[in-house]
């Protein structure tokens, strides 16, 4: 067992030849696409060629306890394609007079090892449980591929790039005489031992290991966890209800690419708000504790299966807080909560939306929502957002609606005091607020004509077509000193985005191009709506009328958006 951490330099041939690796046994399957098989070739051979050591980067491993080999974190893909390099040489020179004693080399030095325990010839690489089988077929094929029968993508993938290494050594072959072919090989295959260098990162354990890749390779950080997690489960759900606990990973998987949107990896984002709606903590769980969380919360087979039971359960209540018209919202009537919900993202209140979903009863669903559409307008507004507090008062109430202990909406006001922003506040800001966002200031546009209207439903304003009205700027974007004199550059740049200088108009009435304020003018008043309308009325147009008609807004705002 290492202390803390420890590295080697080696070869990454030195370093199937030193150490026994294997997969978790569930960690991703091979993934590599014969180009970046291709590239790495190319890669190695520029180095070699130009007498140079080339670098791979790191792979991370996990010592195991009470074993030989050591667990790969990351470096599965290199590993893999060289082992296979390695393999294709050996093949070639299997064939080829003279060249035995190389031929065993490289079977004894990197390819295969013997396991004392079951007295047999062992790969010194083992891939994951879906790939290992197919990966030992291989290495046993002699080069004739043609009997295999791959029955994954990933087989696929380890066949094609099984190609790629034997039709480079085959050309190889073809510009070399058949007296120096094997010179040539020998000096691949110590140039794979010794120049084509690592960094064998050696860690005591799997939260260890994660903390290092996550400083060391940012490229795979996210999914690195989630194979980790996964592993981990996998390990202490055992043999005998193996393939149950595959099961319900793969169907949460397949139930999560709903939502897939390529930016993050939604199965760790999914386990972090699973863990703090649903686990008892202390403390806040962070994105990049899951791992850690869940190796020390869950030391048991049981309640390993329990847990992916429930991860592949809830998985649906997780995405339809992204589905508008999932049953959980059309049933509780709360579609136009959750649609203006989801049209901001507030990313801090996801865990508490997917708490709800799950277990909120159908009857408060609507009021509870209508209530985090105001929070989530009011923190917008107040720039409020991402910070610790919001954070954390989130995580506080979705635990307590996971658990039950949030009933209504009353509940739900209590559990989110410390981020409730007060009317007042609201209304300050709200007067002050600057909006770049069209998207933004449509919306709050939009809300605050049902607001002065005193409709019900004032807040849901979504899908406003701006081919029927368009956001105008009144002290335009870009400004003609000659039709706004009294507009400075200090003036323009304060005021063109606060919100009292923004309004609606039909696009119809908007077909004339407007100059300055006095041609604009007879097209606000004649607008039916009434934060355009007002703008009409005024005889000029500067600092003095936008504070004026945001402070107007802000009022009603506060009646728009209450709490």
């Amino acid at each position: 067992m290492v202390d803390a951490f420890q590295f080697e330099v080696l070869g990454v041939g030195g370093i199937l030849n030193k150490h026994n690796l294997r997969m978790p046994l569930h960690q991703r399957e091979f993934s590599w696409k014969p180009e970046m098989v291709t590239r790495l070739i190319e890669d190695l051979t520029e180095a070699k060629e130009s007498n140079k050591r080339h670098f791979l980067g790191t792979i991370v491993c996990i010592e195991e306890q009470d074993s030989d080999y050591l667990l790969v974190v990351d470096g599965q893909q290199r590993l893999t394609s060289t082992t296979l390099l390695l393999m294709c040489i050996r093949d070639f020179l299997k064939s080829h007079s003279g060249s035995e004693a190389t031929h065993d080399y490289i079977e004894n030095s990197f390819l295969r090892t013997i396991d004392l325990e079951e007295e047999e010839r062992v790969p010194r690489l083992t891939l994951n449980v879906d790939d290992n089988e197919f990966f030992k077929s291989l290495l046993d094929s002699g080069g004739d591929f043609s009997k295999l029968k791959p029955s994954r993508d990933s087989h696929d993938l380890l066949l094609a790039a099984a190609t790629v290494c034997s039709n480079w050594v085959n050309k190889v072959a073809d510009i070399h005489s058949a007296s120096t072919i094997k010179a040539r090989l020998k000096e691949w295959i110590k140039f794979l031992e010794k120049s084509a260098t690592a960094v064998l990162l050696r860690v005591s354990d799997g939260s260890s290991a994660y903390k290092m890749f996550e400083t060391l390779n940012d490229r795979g950080l996210k999914t690195s966890q989630a194979d980790l997690v996964k592993s981990f489960l996998f390990g202490l759900v055992g043999s005998s209800r193996l393939s149950e606990a595959q099961s319900r990973w793969s169907s949460m998987k397949d139930t999560l690419k709903e939502i897939d949107t390529g930016k993050e990896d939604q199965t760790v984002t999914f386990l972090w708000h699973k863990l703090i709606a649903s686990m008892e903590s202390k403390k806040f769980v962070k994105s990049e504790g899951v791992y850690e969380f869940v190796s020390d919360n869950i030391r048991s087979s049981s309640r390993a299966v329990t847990f992916l039971s429930d991860l592949d359960e809830e998985s649906t209540s997780y995405i339809n807080t992204y589905h508008e018209g999932a049953d959980v919202w059309t049933k509780s009537n709360a579609v136009r909560e959750i649609s203006v919900i989801n049209f901001f993202d507030p990313k801090p209140m996801r865990p508490l939306l997917f708490a709800i979903a799950e277990k909120v009863d159908s009857s408060v669903i609507k009021q509870c929502l209508s209530l985090l559409v105001s929070y989530t307008v009011r923190s917008i507004v107040m720039g409020k957002t991402r910070s610790g507090v919001v954070q954390s008062t989130y995580a506080d109430a979705a635990r307590l609606a996971y658990t039950g202990k949030i009933t209504n909406a009353a509940d739900l006001g209590k559990a989110l005091s410390n981020v409730t922003i007060s009317n007042s506040d609201f209304q300050t800001a709200f007067a002050n607020a600057k909006f770049s966002n069209s998207g933004i200031a449509r919306y709050l546009l939009r809300s605050l004509e049902a607001g002065y209207a005193n409709e019900s439903e004032p807040w849901y304003v979504v899908n406003d077509d701006p081919v029927v009205m368009t956001l105008e700027h009144i002290i335009p974007k870009k400004i003609d000193p000659v039709s706004w004199p009294s507009i400075n550059e200090e003036i323009h740049r304060q005021y063109k985005t606060r919100l009292g200088n923004l309004c609606l108009l039909q696009r119809s009435t908007n077909s004339t191009k407007v100059n300055n304020f006095a041609e604009g003018k007879h097209l606000y008043s004649a607008s039916p709506l009434h934060w355009t309308s007002i703008v009409g009325k005024s005889d000029d147009w500067g600092p003095k009328e936008i504070e004026e008609r945001q402070k107007q807004m802000a009022i009603t705002a506060v009646k728009t958006w209450a709490i």
